[in-house]
């Protein structure tokens, strides 16, 4: 999956544009910090914001943790192009929150070897 084919989420605060994604990096990070997937689907009040904080370090690594901490605060829970979506019991579902985990996912993915790698073929010999 190319750079411009994975799922971002952008949006305009303080004066600043701000793009959000994940990337291999950035999983790697993480992983070695103790936040692996199956951690944070475990997490249910705090992965949304540790997520969103992760997201920040692929195109901005300096923002301050309190900078960040206020933005994920501010934002709506559903992007201006979505519609509410609604669970089974007629509660909204948190777009943010299933935004971020379909941007985990898709790298997820790339790094455990489900999506389309490299362009070197190889086989098996003995």
């Amino acid at each position: 999956m190319e750079r411009n084919e994975k799922t971002r989420i952008e949006f305009d605060a303080n004066g600043k544009h701000y793009t959000l994604e994940f990337n291999a990096s950035v999983m790697k990070k993480m992983d070695r910090d103790g936040y692996g997937i199956e951690k944070l689907q475990g997490m249910v009040f705090t992965a949304p914001e540790i997520l969103f904080r992760y997201a920040f370090l692929a195109n901005h690594p300096t923002e301050s943790r309190s900078t960040i901490t206020a933005l994920f605060k501010s934002l709506k829970r559903s992007a201006e192009d979505m519609p509410i979506e609604y669970d089974d019991e007629g509660r909204p579902v948190d777009a943010l929150m299933q935004t971020l985990g379909d941007m985990l996912a898709e790298v997820a993915e790339e790094l455990t070897g489900r999506g389309e790698q490299g362009n070197v073929s190889w086989k098996v010999t003995k």
